[in-house]
């Protein structure tokens, strides 16, 4: 991530969108009374089904944003959203081809250095006379020893850190706290205060008086954003909500001047999963997006594909439960592959939208079988489409999965001795970090994302705001990188993984309901009303989602399933555990403490596939070493004789 957050920086716009701006920021005023849809709910008190414990339990209420003005909010996202991917990705594309890095960072400092005015005013409005003494040495030693800016000396000489205000900020050290949620055309998430805030920076910016410059600030400011988020408009099933947090989050970062205490204990190593990514910036962009039509559907599935030059092995990737094709770890993984000299492809989770609404034979995700099963058909289409377009180009075929796509590809390798449908075989199965049973890796999520109900009712959803701007303060901090502790306690680091995959959760609700409303659901859902149908969908738990969606959707489905137990069952890899032994093509990889294995688990799984084919680590959590260059070498390593 960039360090320069959400709203910390404003982008200069032309003056004809002044006008819409101070319009919209006057609407906002007007209508901000206005009330938003009520939720509904079922009554579950009443409830007497199968799993009925887990409707009375106690679940944590996750913070809300207010956002009342919802409906013309999401139509201004869609407009900003169509200029970022037709005009502003095209520009900002070409100029960072062109122009070196190091030259763009320099620049990039240069017009920062043009915002000391509004820092310097901002930060005398708010009686911060230490940061504005700051703000004006910075300015004076980066204008002369750094070169009108574009050096930082102030920092990296003399470790004076920006004090980095705007007038939204002063707004609320002047008592404005709370304010109506705002998109802007041109300038993005807001709010009414910032918004006004914005007006009010604009004559303290020197590239505000002289078009080209501050069409140029725009234009270096922004083109090192770009990518970040146009990937989360496109991993992301509801970009809107995932934004709309974020920066709300992180404006009261900015406005309570949001500091933290160090985390007495070490947080689990599943965080550090944050540093398993992509090196090369471009290597998203080198791929080759092309779709095929899933014959079970009739539609088009999209699928990421990086062919080498010459005939090379293909790995085929499954990320993680409900990730894109685009997602960090999944670029991660082909980036791995390619580097070793193999062809990859990635394709979206079966409990992503993007799968689901092109390639899902069933409403309801969630049972592994089924899901499993749909994955390997659109693997078997991808496969003849590669062999129609690359022919003679791809010498061997590799599937590996991680987490749950780790679990689809087991159940895919037991899938081989079915001679009775026809679908492409793989040459090695490589699973990291794959659970061994189904449910209680699901009550384990649910049970980090409860963490917080262990403070004080009366304290917890002010901690747990406190979590999340915890998170988003660490975001900018270049101190946060492998080697180095992330300083969140246990219940933290459990809270944020829980909300994760909860969030996860809530897009897989949605499109399967939209698919095929079962009637669980109460409140309305509308296209530019979301909010609050989104709130009661939060509600639900994993095991609550299974016992209310899922069991009653495939008991009808499969006359065998006639119990949760039995759903259980055939979700637990024991089911397949013969069909499993059988294939010598598997090799799995995983820690000792994921919170996904038990003791048993990793006994289990050692003796039915062979220690030589199973690798533990002694520790890393979930997937947290996966960014360790050893671990790396070890999983390309077991592939060394397809090349």
């Amino acid at each position: 991530m960039q360090s320069e957050r959400f709203g910390s920086n404003r982008l200069s716009a032309p003056a004809a969108a002044r006008d819409a701006l101070v319009a919209l920021v006057l609407l906002a005023l007007l209508l901000s009374s206005g009330c938003a849809h009520p939720t509904s709910r079922n009554d579950w008190s009443t409830y007497t089904g199968p799993g009925k414990a887990y409707f009375v339990q106690e679940e944590l209420e996750f913070p809300d944003v207010p956002d009342p003005l919802e409906p013309t909010n999401r139509g201004v996202a869609a407009f900003n959203r169509g200029l970022m991917v037709y005009v502003a990705d095209p520009v900002a594309t070409a100029w960072r081809r062109v122009v070196p890095q190091p030259v763009r960072s320099s620049l990039f400092r240069a017009f920062e250095n043009l915002g000391y005015p509004a820092r310097l005013v901002n930060n005398l409005l708010q009686a911060k006379f230490r940061g504005a003494g700051d703000e004006t040495l910075r300015f004076l030693s980066n204008t002369t020893l750094g070169l009108v800016g574009l050096f930082d000396p102030a920092r990296s000489w003399w470790g004076i850190q920006p004090s980095d205000e705007d007038m939204g900020q002063t707004f609320a050290t002047w008592g404005w706290h709370n304010s109506t949620f705002l998109s802007l055309p041109l300038f993005g998430p807001s709010t009414a205060r910032d918004g006004l805030g914005t007006l009010g920076d604009m004559p303290l910016d020197p590239t505000f008086y002289f078009f080209p410059a501050g069409a140029a600030k725009t234009l270096v400011t922004g083109s090192e954003q770009i990518d970040d988020a146009k990937r989360m408009l496109q991993t992301h099933f509801d970009a809107y909500q995932a934004i709309r947090y974020i920066w709300v989050l992180n404006r009261r970062v900015l406005t309570e001047d949001y500091e933290y205490e160090p985390a007495q204990s070490s947080a689990p190593e599943t965080l550090e999963n944050v540093f398993f990514t992509f090196q090369d910036p471009w290597f998203g962009r080198k791929a080759k997006t092309r779709k095929v039509e899933i014959p079970a559907t009739g539609r088009k599935l999209a699928y990421e594909v990086w062919m080498q030059p010459q005939p090379a092995p293909m790995v085929f990737i499954l990320p993680g439960l409900g990730a894109h094709r685009e997602s960090k770890n999944a670029l991660a993984l082909a980036e791995m592959a390619f580097r070793d000299g193999f062809s990859a492809v990635t394709v979206s989770s079966a409990l992503n939208f993007d799968f689901m609404e092109n390639a899902a034979t069933t409403d309801v995700p969630g049972f592994p079988p089924a899901d499993a099963s749909d994955v390997h058909a659109a693997l078997d289409a991808i496969d003849r489409d590669l062999a129609d377009r690359y022919p003679d180009r791809i010498t061997s075929r590799v599937l590996m999965g991680m987490s749950m796509g780790a679990f689809h590809t087991l159940f895919i390798a037991a899938a081989e001795q079915d001679t009775a449908v026809e679908r492409v075989d793989f040459d090695r199965y490589v699973a990291l970090y794959p659970p061994v049973r189904f449910e209680p890796g699901m009550k384990e999520l649910d049970a980090f994302y409860n963490a917080p109900l262990a403070f004080p009712e009366q304290e917890r959803e002010d901690r747990v705001i406190g979590i999340l701007q915890k998170v988003v303060d660490l975001a900018g901090d270049h101190d946060l990188e492998p080697g180095n502790p992330i300083p969140l306690s246990d219940l933290e680091a459990e809270f944020l993984i829980g909300l994760s995959f909860r969030m996860t959760l809530h897009d897989m609700i949605w499109v399967s309901q939209e698919r095929h409303d079962m009637g669980v659901l109460k409140t309305p859902r509308g296209r530019f009303r979301r909010a609050p149908a989104s709130r009661e969908i939060l509600e639900f738990s994993f095991m609550e989602y299974l016992y209310a969606f899922a069991l009653p959707y495939y008991q009808q489905r499969d006359p065998e399933i006639t119990s949760a137990e039995e759903l259980f069952a055939r979700a637990d890899l024991r089911s397949i555990a013969p069909a499993l032994r059988s294939n010598g093509k598997i090799q799995v990889f995983s820690n000792a403490n994921d919170f996904l294995m038990t003791p048993e688990d990793i006994e289990w799984i050692t003796d039915l596939l062979g220690a030589e084919n199973v690798t533990f680590y002694p520790k890393g959590g979930h997937m947290g070493n996966l960014h360790l260059p050893e671990v790396q070498r070890d999983v390309m390593n077991s592939l060394g004789d397809l090349q």
